[in-house]
């Protein structure tokens, strides 16, 4: 009989029927879910039911990218001029010191694209949105949303924020003569001297390349690797360094055989080059490869 009073009733004996005493509770945890009603009448509480019962099948490399999108916005904080947002736009790419330099170069380069088209021009837009899309897609760049303004995320996760008057123009832009702006206007006849500059310079190189008075030194002579969005295929190219990225575009063309209604702009480190200037002084090393963006005419 009495090896009968000595066996264990708690909850981890062997033997069947034991009653949880106040020692095993207090070894033994409840379990992690919660009562019903205070569920029922406390919706943070039926939140974190609903979360822990429920996870995101999905990978954590499989990050959620939507197809960019232009944002649209008015201003209502302060006046807006062209002027302004060259400049300010200018400082914000400048000042970045946070996550990867080469994101926000490349983030720049899809903006530039974006900055220069026409949303008015229905194709124009089109074209300037898919050559922006494949920029930020051969960087791994993803947009949860689509707009940039909601922030975009390269491929380790972090957070790029941009705010509205950097990714687009306001829809009440005004004129850089307006009064009631409050932009700088002490350098307005330098920028415009800037422009004419360049509509010079690319003129004069187009005189040169028509009337084939460009001779070129064998010596200064070299192979330029230049990588095709569209197949990802490698074309090589016997360039000067003094050669404008016009002339390089059209060696580019024609060795890669593109049908009429295809063209290429040239990027590097993730900045959009200049047709009317050099390779070499845009900062091209010789070695490094070019990224030709193809895009619809």
């Amino acid at each position: 009989m009495g090896c009968c009073f000595s066996r264990s009733a708690g909850p981890n004996s062997p033997y069947p029927g034991g009653v949880p005493d106040a020692s095993s509770r207090a070894i033994n945890p409840p379990p992690l879910s919660l009562p019903e009603g205070i569920i029922s009448s406390n919706p943070q509480a039926a939140a974190l039911s609903h979360h822990r019962r429920r996870r995101d099948p999905r990978p954590l490399d499989q990050h959620i990218n939507r197809p960019l999108r232009r944002h649209q916005w008015t201003s209502t904080q302060r006046v807006w001029t062209r002027r302004d947002l060259v400049k300010e736009r200018a400082e914000f790419f400048d000042t970045r010191v946070v996550c990867r330099p080469e994101i926000w170069q490349t983030l720049h380069a899809a903006l530039q694209v974006l900055w220069e088209s026409n949303p008015e021009d229905s194709q124009d837009e089109d074209n300037a949105l898919a050559t922006a899309q494949t920029i930020l897609t051969a960087a791994e760049i993803s947009l949860p949303t689509g707009n940039l303004v909601n922030g975009a995320y390269d491929a380790l996760g972090n957070l790029y924020a941009l705010p509205e008057w950097v990714v687009a123009d306001p829809e009440n832009l005004a004129d850089d003569r307006d009064p009631d702006a409050k932009g700088d206007t002490s350098t307005a006849g330098e920028e415009t001297a800037g422009e004419d500059d360049d509509v010079d310079s690319e003129e004069a190189e187009r005189r040169r390349e028509e009337k084939g008075k460009g001779v070129l030194d064998e010596r200064e002579m070299v192979t330029l690797r230049a990588r095709l969005s569209e197949t990802g295929r490698d074309i090589k190219v016997n360039v000067a360094k003094t050669d404008s990225v016009r002339t390089v575009i059209k060696r580019i063309t024609e060795l890669s055989s593109l049908p009429s209604d295809k063209k290429i702009r040239l990027a590097y480190m993730g900045k959009m080059l200049k047709e009317n200037s050099s390779l070499e002084a845009q900062g091209w090393h010789v070695g490094h490869v070019i990224n030709a963006l193809v895009f619809n005419r």
